[in-house]
């Protein structure tokens, strides 16, 4: 599903930064490059990797994380703070250098990558406006709400928005999956899921489209795909793509 968003873990407590991993990496989306207790060679890091995405602790060895962000700006897109030291004076701190994202340890697990997506400024696969953002979508690529396999292609896609790992098993895991929430036949998904392409194809905006996809899907010619369009608008929307007139 493309690249995904690389971020560095600077933590002093390593059996943390071994449970945010597979927290993080959850889903796809983001991708930890590095990880380290110490405050300088997390500077170091940020220089010689250039992450997108910071996730530092205050109290670190060598340099603190107030430190290690201010000196990280410029070299990562955006810094987030987790911590347990929550204390009056560190949340007066954070006021002070700027902190726009901080989480408090202990926290549940889908807080992390919440706020991670909150951060860069993304549509979270679990995001309040999320359906809205889906069917806007739709309406935009030519797939408005009274077209036949309009409501599974909607559902289809918030599932691989959800665990992009699903693309990969449409026809095996996706569709049976919807036909048990609509009561009806994994077939019967599948064949109007193509109706709904079929008739975007048909009598959508070829260049709204395009500007849409970009490159991560071809958009001349003959329709994709089931799952090379679900794929598509799910990363798309996934990374925040704006759609419609330029």
């Amino acid at each position: 599903m493309g690249c995904r968003i690389r971020v560095l873990i600077a933590d002093s407590n390593e059996e943390y930064r071994l449970l945010m991993r597979p927290v993080i990496e959850r889903g796809g989306v983001f991708e930890v490059v590095a990880d380290t207790g110490n405050g300088d060679e997390a500077l170091e890091l940020a220089r010689t990797l250039r992450p997108d995405i910071l996730v530092t602790d205050v109290v670190l060895n060598g340099l603190d994380g107030f430190s290690l962000m201010r000196q990280a700006d410029g070299l990562v897109r955006v810094s987030v703070v987790v911590t347990a030291h929550a204390t009056q004076q560190v949340l007066l701190r954070a006021i002070e250098e700027g902190v726009r994202h901080l989480l408090v340890k202990p926290f549940a697990e889908e807080e992390l990558p919440r706020l991670l997506y909150k951060a860069m400024g993304m549509v979270s696969a679990s995001s309040p406006c999320r359906d809205a953002m889906i069917r806007e979508a739709l309406r935009t690529l030519g797939i408005p709400m009274c077209v036949k396999g309009y409501h599974y292609t909607c559902r289809a896609i918030a599932m691989v928005m959800e665990n992009p790992e699903r693309v990969h098993a449409v026809t095996k895991e996706l569709y049976p999956a919807l036909a048990r929430e609509f009561g009806t036949t994994a077939t019967c998904v599948e064949r109007n899921i193509r109706s709904a392409l079929e008739q975007a194809w048909a009598h959508g905006d070829m260049e709204v489209q395009r500007r849409f996809f970009g490159s991560t899907l071809s958009v001349e010619g003959d329709r994709p795909s089931n799952r090379a369009f679900l794929a598509a608008v799910a990363e798309q929307l996934t990374r925040g793509t704006r759609y419609g007139a330029a």
